[in-house]
């Protein structure tokens, strides 16, 4: 099991932002409310290179008393956190289910890299154990994370940390309304100034490793190239260019230009790339 969240209502469905790791080799899913009620629910979205899913239980199968009991979570401004801050962690932090802990920030400046883009960490000193999923909120009451232990897996320690939530709306927004997450498969870094200027690489995405069967595999891309343009933008950096990709459609074709070091230094390069997901 793990902890969710209601994101959504459309009017016909609840929509409950999780992840997706109940997703593996089920055929059928249950929605525990706070109140202690079960009710059938239904994969609307998944995203297997973020780790997140959005489920769905029908409103019309809602008792009355569980309609009364539950609410559509407020989505915060997870760029406000700040370390210091007071924050609360609801969910499976600790082993179990329905646990509360109360704690404070202990960073916000690092990232976590996934393939195409990047999220970034809200870091708390709060305890929590091996499987840990839950959700993060500020002392207002508004979701500012989703918890999760595939944070720094090899960090060592057992804390909770929590994939900031203003970097996942956009991601959420377009699952809740069963759209497919666009995917081509690159895990990269930001070509620094201090890399240009000491290496004399391009500005640009430089690409670390490219994923088995993915598009970008498919189209040629290898590691090591820097990707300098995408969709006909300008790449300077990972953000810019998960930005570009954010507003790619599954099963689109766009073109990707290029540098790759050869004998004699850096050449153009440029591929035509068919957009996937990772459902």
């Amino acid at each position: 099991s793990v902890s969710g969240v209601i994101t959504a209502d459309n009017g016909q469905e609840l929509l409950i932002f999780a992840s997706e790791s109940v997703c593996k080799d089920a055929e059928e899913w249950q929605v525990e409310f706070v109140d202690g009620t079960s009710y059938k629910a239904s994969v609307k979205s998944r995203d297997k290179n973020s780790g997140f899913a959005v489920f769905s239980v029908a409103k019309n199968e809602l008792s009355d008393a569980t309609w009364n009991a539950i609410h559509v979570a407020e989505l915060g401004n997870s760029n406000l956190a700040a370390q210091g801050d007071g924050v609360i962690a609801l969910g499976n932090t600790l082993g179990y289910e329905d646990g509360v802990s109360y704690g404070i920030i202990s960073s916000t400046e690092y990232q976590q890299k996934f393939r195409d883009g990047e999220c970034g960490v809200i870091g708390t000193d709060i305890s929590g154990s091996d499987g840990a999923t839950g959700i993060l909120f500020n002392m207002d009451g508004e979701v500012i994370g989703m918890i999760s232990d595939d944070i720094w897996e090899d960090k060592g320690d057992h804390t909770v940390n929590a994939y900031a939530i203003s970097d996942l709306k956009s991601r959420i927004q377009l699952m809740a309304n069963g759209g497919s997450v666009p995917y081509i498969g690159i895990y990269g870094t930001t070509v620094t100034g201090e890399l240009q200027q000491n290496e004399g690489m391009p500005s640009g995405l430089y690409v670390i490793e490219v994923d088995p069967d993915s598009p970008a595999m498919a189209a040629g891309i290898q590691s090591g190239d820097i990707i300098t343009e995408a969709a006909g933008k300008k790449i300077s950096s990972l953000a810019v260019y998960q930005s570009v990709m954010r507003d790619q459609k599954s099963g689109s074709k766009i073109r990707l230009k290029g540098q790759r070091q050869g004998s004699g230094g850096y050449v153009d390069i440029s591929f035509d790339v068919t957009v996937g997901s990772k459902e």
